[in-house]
């Protein structure tokens, strides 16, 4: 099979790649809560908070959603990079697209949660 010129053999790699980082927001929203809300506390209970002269950031919501959290970011994210690389393996196989131009495209993936991210 003969493949397509120029700018038409980017659309399908691009399209698909678009439409996998909708699933992929949830683990790297899950990433990004982790990263500014729980990891910046300094205390690992409430308790701590309570002792005489404490000065750090202690809140309790974020210590009590934080392993939920964790745990949804790991599971959907499996599932996001077992999706990612089921398309990106197997589509990239048609001829008249090119493995080059998956991998080029991949990055896209993320391009969802950027948009986000941004607008927010």
């Amino acid at each position: 099979m003969e493949r397509e010129p120029g700018p038409a053999r980017w659309i399908t790699p691009v399209l698909v790649n678009l439409l996998l980082g909708l699933p992929a927001l949830l683990p790297l929203g899950c990433a990004w809560w982790l990263l500014s809300e729980w990891l910046p506390m300094d205390c690992q209970n409430i308790e701590e908070s309570y002792s005489p002269g404490f000065q750090g950031s202690c809140n309790y919501h974020t210590l009590d959603e934080g392993p939920v959290v964790m745990g949804l970011a790991a599971v959907s994210g499996a599932v996001v990079l077992l999706l990612v690389a089921l398309a990106n393996r197997g589509l990239s196989r048609n001829a008249a697209v090119g493995r080059a131009v998956w991998l080029r495209a991949a990055p896209f993936v993320f391009l969802p949660f950027a948009v986000v991210w941004v607008l927010a």
